[in-house]
């Protein structure tokens, strides 16, 4: 295909009447200037034929279009040509005997037919180009500079007409500058579809990520909300051990002041049966004051006891349930915490061993302390430790520079590196056969990152236990 310099280059070099010349370059720069203005193809082309019509006696000019197909062409512009010869030779196949653009296509090369009705390719179309009053046609393929076909141009006379050098040249012309036009205007056209089916695309995805972003909200929703129902089901079932252990705990001191308070009922019974027979004795009376002394301190012993469980109780079911920060002393709610899961433990074989300041008070949320202590110790028992084997659990707490570090260890089974990197993932859990719900852990990281403002990391490997460290501020 030829530049737009070369086409000018041709009309300056090539002997064309000045007619033509004109024509042509008037033509031409119609079709660019409609070109530039973004005007439709076949308005284009239409500039460009109708200013050589105009200028040529008894000529009528034609562009066909090659579909995508490769073997058939369409009817773009003719705009002298007759309706009824353009409608019949739309669609028209190419091939080496099809009339003149037919067989221009098929050969690449310029076909001239000076008398239609005696010409074998013009046969079956004989009766139609005679009511069309067309006799003569020459036709030139349009390239594109890769060489494809694009269309042909072709130039019909009423008359017997064979072309002259200045003829031909004139229709290289005419289908150099409707190539230019074409190529140039299609790949615009391919640009612009290749934008709109681009917009197309990012509409569609951005309607389908919307979609998906809304179907991603509703189900962090719904987990959020299963988490949330899951967290209650916990903290009730914590609440449930809690008072299992309480009634265990309390039962003990209760039991032995009954135990006291029906021995001095007991005593209190006989002595007034002595004293109503008139024969109580100042001895008897001295080990009846003796015993109702010790009875009653028993019974006031373990009666406070039982207080002090009841209240101790409350406030850990209180801090677990309500994250508010307090001062405490943190060996002292430690032991606190490890008397509440004795009945959850009582099936387990773990010893304890707590390394701590027994001085240490701190100002922090005992609440989430407790819950995250809570947590990985039954993470230990569930996980760590086959049922009734022996294991160690090692609690160490030290304080610098406003920070409390805390390691908890157990020297149970430990982890793989697999599981080890998805332990604080929600709901995972490699006890799910056994209720677990794999939020154990997850609570532990959200605990400390979210309410202590801390970390934690764990430590594994199989065979070598487990260990967790904490660190947090503290006031």
């Amino acid at each position: 295909m030829p530049s737009l310099a070369s086409v000018h280059s041709q009309l300056e070099s090539r002997d064309l009447s000045a007619i033509c010349q004109t024509a042509v370059e008037t033509g031409r720069n119609n079709a660019f200037n409609l070109w530039v203005i973004g005007a439709p193809l076949d308005k284009v082309l239409t500039a460009l034929v109708s200013a050589i019509e105009d200028a040529s006696e008894d000529l009528r000019c034609s562009i066909m279009l090659m579909n995508p197909n490769g073997k058939t062409m369409s009817s773009l512009v003719g705009p002298s040509m007759p309706k009824d010869y353009m409608q019949a030779v739309d669609g028209i196949e190419i091939g080496p005997t099809v009339g003149s653009c037919g067989a221009c296509a098929y050969l690449r090369e310029v076909v001239v037919v000076s008398d239609i009705q005696s010409h074998p390719n013009w046969a079956p179309y004989k009766a139609i180009c005679q009511k069309a009053g067309l006799r003569a046609c020459w036709s030139s393929p349009i390239l594109a500079t890769d060489g494809r076909i694009l269309g042909t141009f072709g130039m019909y006379y009423s008359t017997v007409r064979e072309p002259t050098p200045q003829d031909l040249e004139l229709i290289r012309i005419e289908a150099s500058i409707a190539s230019l036009v074409i190529e140039k205007m299609q790949a615009s056209e391919q640009l612009n579809q290749a934008k709109r089916d681009l917009e197309q695309q990012v509409q569609q995805r951005t309607r389908e990520l919307t979609l998906s972003n809304k179907k991603l909200r509703q189900a962090l929703a719904q987990r959020s909300e299963v988490q949330r129902h899951l967290l209650e089901i916990e903290n009730l079932a914590s609440l449930g051990s809690m008072l299992s252990s309480l009634t265990h705990e309390v039962n003990t001191p209760i039991g032995v002041a009954v135990t006291a308070a029906s021995h001095l009922r007991g005593q209190l019974h006989k002595t007034n049966q002595l004293f109503v027979q008139n024969q109580l004795t100042r001895s008897a009376l001295r080990a009846f004051y003796a015993e109702s002394a010790e009875a009653m301190q028993i019974i006031e012993r373990n009666l406070q006891r039982s207080a002090e469980l009841v209240s101790t109780f409350k406030q850990l079911s209180l801090d677990q349930h309500n994250q508010e920060v307090r001062t405490f002393n943190l060996s002292s709610y430690v032991c606190e915490i490890l008397l509440s899961l004795k009945p959850k433990l009582k099936h387990h074989k773990l010893q304890f061993c707590l390394d701590l300041n027994p001085e240490l008070e701190i100002d922090s949320y005992p609440g989430a302390i407790s819950q995250i202590l809570v947590n990985l110790i039954m993470n230990s028992a569930q996980h760590a430790f086959d049922k009734h084997q022996p294991g160690q659990i090692h609690l160490n707490v030290t304080q610098q520079n406003g920070q409390l570090n805390l390691q908890y260890q157990d020297n149970g089974k430990g982890m793989s590196r697999e599981t080890l990197s998805h332990i604080f993932d929600p709901f995972f859990t490699s006890a799910r056969q056994t209720g677990g719900s794999g939020l154990g852990l997850h609570i532990c990281k959200d605990l400390v990152e979210k309410v202590l403002q801390g970390n934690i990391q764990c430590q594994s490997s199989p065979g070598q236990g487990s260990l967790f460290h904490i660190c947090f501020p503290i006031r």
